[in-house]
């Protein structure tokens, strides 16, 4: 739970969609936490604006931002893109280096995530939903199919109320699994390239497929204010063609924020990574059986659970497995 105006002001902006208003982020507050007062919320907008003075961003002026004004009374979220720098033998414009991601034991995070990996546990959910998607992609939103729309709001509610989506703040918590059909009729009709999209796929026209997917699966979402945990969640638990972008994984990763800028760094990593990353990509669980399937992991679910245990996740997974012998 946000424990002061700046992480509530940090997880509205997640929950907005860009570009917006400082009147949507009064009004967010207004439906979410009415005792905080509109001058202090203002104060905070400023303080957390990338393009506001130091001076007038005051204390919270070493603090990564969290938004960027546009236009005046229009903002849309910080997204950490390198700045652009003059180079000392030419003179012109170079684009700075990116800040890499926190070292991190690749190995020794997945094995600590899936310490109580079982079928019958919370994050087994992950491996029944993404299952269910790719091996029924042409089908998933036929009405009266048993592999249809039905089955695929189930099994993608489900998944999403087992990584934390219903919880008592979430919008989506009022909503049957039938609110979920529009957002399966999209997925039905994503591009055929998102389907197979993974981090080593991560050019610039990946990127931009991911980006303009979330685009979509937020919109699908509404009336539901989807954020960014929500829509990332969404795509790694059916394409797998991104992590997902939550407290946890962000902290770890060093980012504020789900944009472009935060995927070239997720596909920098993998390319340095790639040999530890690709063989960590365990099976999934098949549910009827609980046994592993011949259909892996993506690589973005190994960096997602990377930088979920490197940013401080404990719950459940403390203890670290012993990886079988073909992953040693």
């Amino acid at each position: 739970m946000a424990d002061t105006i700046w992480d509530r002001l940090e997880e509205c902006v997640e929950h907005l969609t860009d570009p917006f208003r400082a009147s949507e982020m009064v009004g967010w507050f207004r439906r979410h936490y009415p005792d905080v007062k509109e001058q202090s919320l203002r104060a905070h907008i400023q303080a957390a604006t990338s393009n506001a003075s130091a001076g007038s961003r005051g204390m919270f002026a070493n603090r990564q931002p969290l938004i960027t004004r546009i236009e005046h009374g229009l903002y849309r979220r910080y997204d950490a893109e390198p700045a652009l720098e003059k180079s000392q033998s030419d003179g012109q414009p170079r684009r700075a280096v990116a800040q890499l991601p926190p070292e991190v034991d690749i190995e020794e995070a997945v094995g600590r995530y899936l310490g109580d990996r079982n079928p019958t546990a919370r994050y087994a959910s992950f491996d029944y939903c993404f299952n269910h998607f790719q091996q029924h992609r042409t089908t998933v939103a036929a009405w009266g199919e048993p592999t249809g729309m039905e089955t695929s709001c189930l099994h993608l509610g489900f998944y999403l109320a087992s990584w934390g989506m219903l919880r008592g703040s979430s919008d989506l918590l009022q909503r049957s699994a039938r609110h979920l059909a529009p957002l399966i009729e999209t997925i039905a009709h994503a591009p055929a390239q998102v389907w197979d999209l993974d981090l080593d796929g991560y050019d610039t026209t990946g990127i931009d497929l991911v980006y303009r997917t979330a685009l979509d699966v937020r919109s699908a979402l509404r009336p539901v204010e989807a954020s960014d945990i929500l829509v990332t969640k969404v795509m790694l638990g059916v394409f797998g063609c991104v992590p997902a972008f939550d407290t946890y994984f962000k902290k770890g990763f060093g980012v504020s924020t789900f944009g472009q800028a935060a995927l070239r760094r997720v596909g920098d990593f993998y390319q340095a990574n790639a040999p530890a990353i690709d063989r960590l990509r365990e099976p999934t669980l098949d549910f009827t059986t609980g046994q592993p399937t011949t259909r892996l992991y993506p690589r973005a679910k190994v960096v997602d659970m990377t930088f979920f245990i490197a940013g401080g996740y404990t719950g459940g997974v403390a203890r670290r497995r012993r990886l079988p012998a073909r992953l040693a």
